[in-house]
């Protein structure tokens, strides 16, 4: 009777200790789990700049859907001063603004960014004033990625500044 008494009263200690270790977690990390959600996020910034793009038309002459897009080009650092890795990309013309009052052509994009250690894949719709126009402000979903980049997740930015334009990946774990 005496060791079973023992034996209840450790496990009461066990339980108001695991409850006073919750308690203490929930109180420091902030209300709206801010602080985790940095831990869990990663920011990669790269700059594209001296890019080839070509438009093929393969329709009727002019926009219409199924025109393309490709481009390829150096990555650089955030700060453009050191070759850090290669962006190749196509995006196919599936809207080409042919309605009254559309102002933007709709484009479905595949991205490649090759990077010291893999491969990063993404994908994602953009929208543009002409095919032949980069996109102002967008952004896309990670699809992929080999070597160092296995299993990445999150989005990619970009930020079209005259002729460079400022990548942003968003890694989410």
């Amino acid at each position: 009777m005496v060791l079973g008494r023992r034996a209840v009263v450790m496990c009461e200690l066990v339980a108001l200790l695991a409850l006073v270790v919750g308690v203490v977690g929930t109180v420091s990390a902030s209300p709206n789990g801010e602080e985790e959600r940095n831990k869990a996020h990663t920011t990669l910034k790269v700059l594209a700049k001296d890019r080839e793009a070509k438009v093929v038309d393969l329709g009727p002459q002019g926009s219409s859907q199924g025109d393309m897009r490709v481009v390829n080009g150096p990555l650089y650092n955030a700060s453009g001063t050191e070759k850090v890795g290669r962006l190749d990309l196509f995006c196919v013309l599936t809207d080409p603004a042919d309605e009254p009052g559309e102002t933007a052509q709709t484009t479905q994009c595949s991205y490649t960014f090759t990077l010291p250690g893999g491969e990063i894949s993404a994908q994602g719709v953009t929208l543009r004033p002409e095919l032949s126009s980069s996109s102002t402000d967008d952004f896309v979903a990670l699809s992929g990625g080999t070597g160092r980049y296995v299993g990445v997740k999150g989005e990619v930015r970009f930020r079209t500044r005259g002729d460079e334009v400022s990548i942003a990946f968003h890694f989410v774990r």
